[in-house]
């Protein structure tokens, strides 16, 4: 009988036993979203609610021309024009690296002003960056690449070298800004060695506290491929890393990954959340572009099994939001005409 009358208790012992566990792991999963959300600083809410037109806009173009020469037909077709459409006063800024390549942005950007589109170039020989600072980068950075870089050679120093082009085009537009008394109501950091598959959204109103940045491939950080944001302190911020991490010290700051090491998205990351800048990405949800090497085909890129929607899924970072077939990527490629060296 007391085995009997116990049975009723023990399945309510029970119960609660299953109940309290359950409400830990839902515990457990609220605080590592709410560690994930204080980590990383993005959101993707849709809060356009005025459309920019007739605005100031400067488009940013840095480091090695590359591959302008096969990627200029998409950068036309997906960036300047549908800015020239909306009425907006489009300015190029450019600062390039003087190499055999650099005849590159002279012929795109003659190119451009027959449309209209005024710009500003600056091209100087290769600037390094501070050998201590990269050395330091290089000991905190992805332990993966060091397999990849030539022998001796330092990624730190290839990456910081990026960041410090991306300061100086930075700088070429507050000059101007300064020079015509207009602040830009929104600025395009872009790649030219990249072929751009989707048009860019139409532009809004936007906060100068925040950059938006494309959702995919944001490798546990934010992608750092293609930025968009108004002028004031969150752009100077993103575009100041360099003098962040070389001049100010904090390379030494960067929180270390034991088991595997820090990449750039995650740098990005961590940077604009030292600075208490916010990173949003619904405004180029669907925005997406490919890289391509020189001396190289695009399927041949590292970016072809992300064209090709390869192991994706709405879950991971090979997922691709573009409706683009690759094979009309790879078609409308072929038919760009090579810029004019005259």
């Amino acid at each position: 009988m007391q085995s009997t009358g116990s049975f009723p208790a023990l399945i309510r012992t029970i119960r609660c036993r299953v109940k309290a566990k359950a409400a830990k792991y839902v515990c457990i999963f609220l605080v590592l979203v709410g560690a994930l959300v204080q980590l990383y600083p993005v959101r993707s809410l849709n809060r356009c609610h005025v459309s920019l037109q007739g605005a100031n806009v400067a488009v940013l173009m840095y480091g090695q021309a590359r591959t302008l020469n096969r990627t200029h037909c998409s950068i036309t077709e997906h960036i300047i024009t549908p800015l020239l459409r909306a009425s907006h006063k489009v300015h190029v800024f450019v600062h390039g690296e003087l190499d055999g390549d650099s005849w590159q942005y002279h012929a795109y950007l003659e190119q451009l002003s027959q449309r209209g589109v005024r710009y500003q170039i600056d091209m100087r020989g290769l600037s390094g960056a501070a050998p201590q600072c990269s050395m330091a980068l290089d000991e905190k950075y992805e332990r993966r690449i060091g397999r990849v870089v030539k022998e001796g050679a330092s990624y730190g120093a290839e990456l910081l070298t990026r960041h410090k082009y991306r300061e100086s085009v930075n700088s070429l537009r507050k000059k101007f800004e300064e020079t015509e008394g207009i602040a830009f109501d929104a600025i395009i950091l872009m790649r030219t060695d990249v072929v751009y598959t989707s048009s860019l959204p139409p532009l809004c109103v936007l906060d100068d506290n925040i950059v938006h940045a494309p959702p995919w491939q944001p490798y546990g950080g934010i992608n750092d491929r293609f930025l968009v944001a108004r002028s004031g302190p969150a752009v100077d911020h993103y575009l100041g890393l360099y003098t962040g991490l070389c001049d100010k010290g904090f390379v030494t700051r960067l929180p270390r990954r034991w088991w595997k090491g820090m990449n750039s998205e995650r740098i990005y990351a961590w940077w604009m959340r030292q600075g208490g800048f916010q990173v949003e990405t619904w405004l180029m949800k669907k925005f997406v572009f490919y890289r391509l090497r020189r001396s190289a085909t695009l399927a041949e890129s590292p970016d072809s099994d992300f064209g090709q929607h390869k192991g994706a899924t709405i879950f991971n970072s090979k997922y691709n939001p573009s409706s683009v077939p690759w094979s009309s990527v790879l078609k409308n490629l072929t038919l760009c005409p090579p810029l004019s060296s005259n």
